[in-house]
């Protein structure tokens, strides 16, 4: 079934110019069999002199030749009286294009190639200017060598090239995506419309080397780019978040699977997509810090009893996706260690300095729940300790976020009969924490958390500390630590990417706390686990591992921690 061009032209005709529809058309143009040259991205700052994107290509005529393109959306997407004569407008646009040559000596014959100058917008042309427009064309291009793209003719080339042939190609696919659409902003919907569509996508790609690769991953950043224009506007960056993270993921454990992530030529593509996840993070960090900065910025009032359990379950959520963030903020080019070091040490006091001021802001960040808490804990310590610019500040900043989580648990322990439950079960944590009845599946007999949290305050030498948990803890609980098995033909790492991989791990039961600090310590540092080679870390996208563990739940490996006993 050929795509709704309707539900096409419906988000076509919502693109800004600078950053949405110059993202987008150069994709088209791609698909379409141009050869681009230059796009808009890449002449930021300089004069274009209306030529947003140079291309060249064989026209039906069998000619090969120069197209200049400018794009006008927004504001300017429909052709007016006012768009078409105003400064830096329609009409001036072409003049310049036509005036002012463009020439590249390195490609073959391209400066003695026939021009074509086509005006792109996103609207329409109002009839009380399409007589002075048409008589301009006429007077400046009598021989031809103009054209002009509008909504009705984008609509009908990106349904033809992009949609058609990947995204909405039968009745289960369009639907899928439909209902993502009209669904996306919906409470408690669990995007599964959106997640299946992905993977029908992925699954349909056979070879990187034939157009159908070049279609899937022009699709999915398509779908991308229409997940977060459409979060942007409802103002639920929750959707972009949950959506993107999904895509990116699969995507890469797709890759993996394919024993991609050498070729330059697909990690180009994911990187694309990585973007995009990156400025939905960006756009919904931006709407949600100047909150989480305030006492309890994270806690809901309309929450109700709920709140017990939800304020902390969000605390720790954001404090994930935030480290995510702040990696991630390294790695593209604008923050990455290319920049000056004087730089890069002010971003990351910045970071560090709000990082500290949400969990202070935020005491449910500090009442750990579930098991996999671990997780967040983990994350918040590691991006401390493992920093450039560590300081004793920070050391004592962690050494009393880890007291606290064990203060926490211990007063949870004694005021509601409660250890954090071991399976994550969070339809049992709340039916305990609302009818103050233990359910049969709630499961806190042992922690891998608890285990945790002790490892790290050896790490810390917090002795003393660790003296007065151990005789609160000690034959309270059995604790235990989990290791990724060693199983021929069984590729851990990708399935990281792919799902909760509990059930390729083995557990260490019934772990002792040794008696004295200095056991425990030596233990850590001589563990027998070392950390794997990671083939997402050489191919240099070591943060995206920290995305699967947030999103899957799956808890960090041992090395990840221990290593940092010296």
């Amino acid at each position: 079934m050929i795509a709704d061009n309707i539900i096409v032209k419906e988000y076509l005709e919502n693109l800004k110019e600078d950053g949405e529809l110059d993202f987008l058309f150069p994709i088209l143009l791609n698909l379409m069999g141009f050869r681009i040259i230059t796009t808009a991205k890449e002449s930021k700052g300089q004069p274009q002199y209306g030529k947003d994107i140079i291309a060249i290509k064989k026209d039906d005529d069998g000619i090969k030749k120069r197209y200049y393109f400018e794009l006008k959306g927004h504001a300017d997407k429909n052709i007016d009286q006012t768009s078409f004569l105003k400064p830096d407008g329609i009409r001036e646009s072409i003049l310049e294009s036509k005036i002012t040559d463009f020439k590249d000596s390195s490609i073959p014959n391209f400066n003695t190639l026939p021009i074509v100058i086509v005006v792109v917008h996103n609207g329409i042309i109002k009839s009380n200017t399409r007589k002075t427009f048409d008589d301009f064309i006429q007077k400046e291009f009598p021989a031809g060598g103009f054209e002009r793209w509008d909504i009705y003719h984008l609509t009908d080339l990106f349904s033809k090239y992009l949609f058609s042939e990947y995204l909405l190609t039968d009745e289960e696919s369009a639907r899928l995506f439909k209902r993502t659409l009209v669904l996306l902003d919906a409470p408690d919907y669990d995007f599964s419309d959106f997640k299946i569509l992905i993977l029908k996508i992925l699954e349909n790609i056979i070879n990187v080397k034939t157009r159908a690769f070049n279609k899937s991953f022009a699709t999915l950043k398509l779908i991308s780019h229409i997940i977060l224009t459409y979060s942007v506007e409802s103002n639920n960056l929750n959707s972009a978040k949950e959506c993107l993270t999904f895509l990116v993921l699969k995507t890469w454990a797709w890759i993996l699977k394919h024993n991609l992530e050498t070729k330059s030529a697909v990690v180009a593509e994911f990187r694309k997509l990585l973007l995009l996840h990156h400025k939905a993070l960006d756009e919904y960090f931006k709407r949600t810090i100047p909150v989480t900065r305030e006492e309890n910025g994270l806690f809901s009032e309309n929450g109700g009893l709920y709140e017990a359990i939800g304020y902390p379950m969000r605390s720790f959520e954001y404090l994930n996706y935030l480290i995510y963030y702040y990696h991630s903020r390294l790695y593209w080019p604008k923050y990455d260690n290319r920049i000056p070091a004087i730089k890069k040490k002010k971003l990351l006091k910045k970071q560090k300095e709000l990082l500290f001021e949400i969990i202070n802001s935020n005491s449910g960040s500090k009442r750990p729940l579930i098991d996999n808490h671990s997780i967040a804990i983990l994350n918040v310590t590691l991006f401390i300790l493992k920093n450039d610019y560590l300081t004793h500040q920070d050391v004592d900043f962690i050494r009393d976020y880890i007291i606290s989580q064990l203060d926490n648990i211990l007063l949870i322990n004694v005021e509601r009969k409660r250890f954090p439950e071991l399976h994550n079960n969070i339809k049992s944590l709340i039916n305990y924490s609302a009818n103050h009845k233990r359910p049969a599946d709630y499961i806190d007999a042992s922690s891998m958390l608890i285990q945790v949290l002790f490892e790290l305050l050896a790490i810390l030498k917090c002795e003393v500390a660790y003296s007065d948990f151990r005789n609160d803890f000690h034959k309270a609980i059995n604790l235990q630590t989990a290791h990724p098995l060693d199983r021929p033909g069984l590729d851990i790492e990708q399935n990281l990417f792919e799902k909760n991989i509990s059930e390729y791990m083995f557990v260490d039961h019934s772990l002792i706390l040794p008696e004295t600090f200095e056991e425990l310590y030596n233990s850590i540092k001589t563990s027998p686990y070392n950390s794997p080679i990671y083939r997402t870390d050489k191919a240099g996208f070591s943060f995206l591992r920290i995305l699967a563990h947030i999103y899957f739940k799956n808890e960090f490996f041992v090395p990840e921690w221990r290593g940092l006993a010296t």
